[in-house]
């Protein structure tokens, strides 16, 4: 009976640790985000220039993140273009010159988000990043959660309803500012921004 017990126990344990598609993530309720869905468009300035779009929905269990921006390196210009779909625990980064992508998963806002509200499950893991709040400022205003980070790539995010409107990045001795230009909320994305043509395969 003991061993049943300690069985009984683990089992739910191990099924929640599984990784979960945005679907089965709002089937139950749970939110990434504190507002349903989104469109939010960055300038990067600094060391570098270029635009970033994101867009979401199912309060952020489904997203697109496009990204390209150029850089000099050594004296030659760079350019790095980033497409990446987000399916709850699931991430695609997608390469569209070659038709693939490669597949991670974070578990981190899934495991959280059931017993903490979105703000709490953006602060838990902007702090094990190795974050530092500092007092809160405004950006067009908003009043947002300043974030500060040692030793890291990222050394500035502001947040807002849990989003990014602001972020201070170093790439090597580059200086990079990403900062949003354009917010809209509560939008009706086309579902198909978060799905990814059959043709794609994985990289190998």
């Amino acid at each position: 009976m003991k061993i049943l017990t300690i069985l009984l126990s683990v089992i739910p344990l191990i099924g929640y640790s599984q990784a979960q598609n945005a679907t089965m993530l709002r089937s139950q309720n749970l939110k990434k985000y504190e507002v349903k869905s989104g469109e939010i468009k960055y300038q990067i300035l600094g060391d570098a220039e270029g635009e970033e779009m994101m867009t979401f929905d199912n309060f952020g269990w489904t997203s697109l993140r496009q990204q390209e921006m150029t850089f000099e390196l050594y004296g030659i210009s760079s350019t790095q273009k980033v497409y990446e779909v987000t399916d709850g625990d699931y991430i695609y980064r997608v390469n569209t010159d070659d038709s693939t992508y490669m597949l991670r998963k974070d578990l981190k806002w899934s495991q959280q988000a059931s017993y903490k509200s979105p703000s709490q499950v953006s602060e838990a893991i902007l702090f094990s990043m190795g974050g530092s709040q500092q007092a809160d400022s405004t950006l067009n205003g908003k009043t947002c959660q300043v974030w500060t980070f040692e030793g890291k790539a990222i050394k500035e995010m502001w947040i807002w309803k849990g989003l990014v409107v602001k972020r201070r990045a170093k790439l090597g001795d580059r200086n990079i500012l990403t900062i949003a230009t354009e917010v809209k909320l509560d939008i009706s994305p086309n579902p198909s921004l978060f799905s990814i043509p059959d043709y794609f395969r994985p990289k190998e």
